[in-house]
């Protein structure tokens, strides 16, 4: 077969609701996003590659999740003729954002009468306008397509941290377990011009965006802002200047949080009741600790970037995709799920259920398995030497370890948030009876490790066999 040189092409747009769009409703809602927090707007990024045979897209949003994914990809697919597999959309899992409309959490409360409709017809507008911009940004990156040479390298960051703590009450709950698994792998893929100008780098970590989820600015507004992730993003595009687009995605971060963080879990008291005074941070200051760690985050993918040879001219794609199944678990008949995600991490305080000060026993359910399968997909693509396993959920950092270690290519990124709806939260064996948040979702867990594993190797073998 002739070889086809590597063409590439990228490109980023603005999606932050304008100001009319606004205020939009904040998951866990009785907040709202009042503003665009200045210098951070939100953005979608693409990379488009033509290894001579077929088009292939990848696409990052700085949001939750991507946003109404079946209808995106059916316009790809219409406008583009971009099949699907050929398509890796990713979130960066900004909890920075609002959600796309359809794409609400799960017991979020929405408030009724004419602040209701406000909110919603902001979001549809928002919604819209976040769709055609996704389409817009693939049209620039395809007129962008240029010959290309690509390469991947990875180095170590420091900025996560296994969040699943045991607290000397006996509860399990989100801090700092610094003896938990973390991997501290910062993978990139780096895709430069015949001049060796950046066109494009992929930067692939596990770590939850969520320093100021729910947090106000120091004027007392909750904002839009792009995240850390997106801070490192942004500082990386302006050092290297030259319209260079940095594509930020989310690794097997279901347990990893940053080391530091605004938003802490509350304790117990010597009577096994709660109580609490704490607050949320000091106004402003978990969106000044979102910059100075997403930079932290930029100067490790610098320095990635920076040795690793982008080389190749030639690259053949690959992909596949198919739905892997687990099994279910469901919520206890007659318990409140937004409340009970609240109590898990002794929340109910910062969100008004009770006044600090003010004691309440913490009685958290016990899941009734079912025989539900809870579907999910899983994704591979193959560039050249280089793997990309997706995923459909919130992969336990443990798994995607595993995964790393049970793959037939050295160099293996664990990408997740693939696309909505999520399943949600996916426990490694070894962490199936905490009762941390997680794991009151969908899926339960026991299972999980092989099933990841087992359906990853099964798409090596589907892709792999024309070889």
């Amino acid at each position: 077969m002739e070889k086809i040189r590597l063409q590439a092409g990228a490109a980023k747009a603005v999606i932050s609701p304008k100001a009319d769009m606004l205020p939009l409703e904040l998951a866990f809602a009785h907040t709202e996003y009042g503003a665009v927090r200045e210098g951070e707007d939100i953005h979608v990024r693409a990379l488009v590659l033509d290894d001579g045979n077929k088009l292939f897209l990848l696409e990052s949003f700085e949001l939750g999740g991507v946003p109404l994914p079946d209808q995106l990809h059916k316009r790809i697919r219409e406008r583009f003729g971009i099949e699907r597999k050929d398509a890796l959309l990713t979130a960066t899992h900004n909890h920075n954002g609002p959600q796309p409309f359809g794409n609400m959490y799960p017991g979020q409360k929405t408030d009724t009468g004419i602040k209701a409709e406000l909110y919603r017809d902001n979001q549809k507008r928002w919604t819209d306008y976040v769709m055609d911009q996704a389409i817009t940004v693939i049209e620039e990156a395809i007129s962008h397509l240029r010959p290309a040479k690509y390469g991947f390298g990875e180095d170590i960051c420091h900025i996560n941290i296994n969040r699943d703590e045991l607290y000397d009450d006996g509860y399990w709950m989100q801090g700092q377990n610094w003896d938990g698994c973390s991997d501290k792998t910062l993978a990139v893929i780096k895709f430069t011009d015949d001049e060796d100008k950046l066109i494009a780098a992929v930067v692939n970590y596990a770590v939850h965006d969520q320093i100021n989820f729910c947090s106000p600015d120091t004027d007392g507004i909750v904002k839009v802002t792009c995240g850390m992730c997106g801070i490192t993003s942004q500082w990386l595009e302006n050092y290297f200047g030259n319209d260079a687009v940095v594509l930020w995605q989310s690794g097997a971060a279901g347990n990893q949080n940053p080391y530091a963080t605004a938003l802490k879990s509350r304790r117990f008291d010597s009577n096994g009741t709660f109580y609490s005074d704490s607050k949320l941070s000091v106004p402003g200051t978990s969106y000044r600790l979102s910059i100075s760690l997403g930079e932290q985050q930029a100067a490790d993918a610098l320095r990635a970037l920076k040795k690793t040879r982008a080389d190749r001219e030639y690259m053949r794609i690959k992909t596949a995709d198919h739905m892997v199944e687990f099994p279910g678990q469901k919520f206890p008949e007659g318990i409140d799920r937004a409340y009970h995600r609240l109590m898990v991490d002794n929340l109910l305080v910062g969100r008004g259920y009770f006044k600090p000060g003010e004691a309440y026993e913490k009685k958290l359910a016990e899941m009734i398995p079912t025989d539900e399968k809870v579907p999910m997909r899983q994704q591979l693509v193959i560039l050249g030497d280089i793997a990309v396993v997706g995923i459909g959920g919130e992969l336990y950092n443990e798994i995607g370890v595993l995964c790393k270690e049970k793959s037939p290519y050295r160099k293996t990124m664990i990408t997740t948030h693939i696309g909505y709806p999520s399943v949600g939260y996916i426990l490694d064996d070894d962490s199936k009876d905490r009762k941390v948040f997680q794991s009151f979702g969908r899926i339960r867990a026991g299972e999980s490790n092989e099933i990841v594993v087992k359906g990853m190797l099964k798409l090596f073998d589907e892709t792999l066999t024309d070889e």
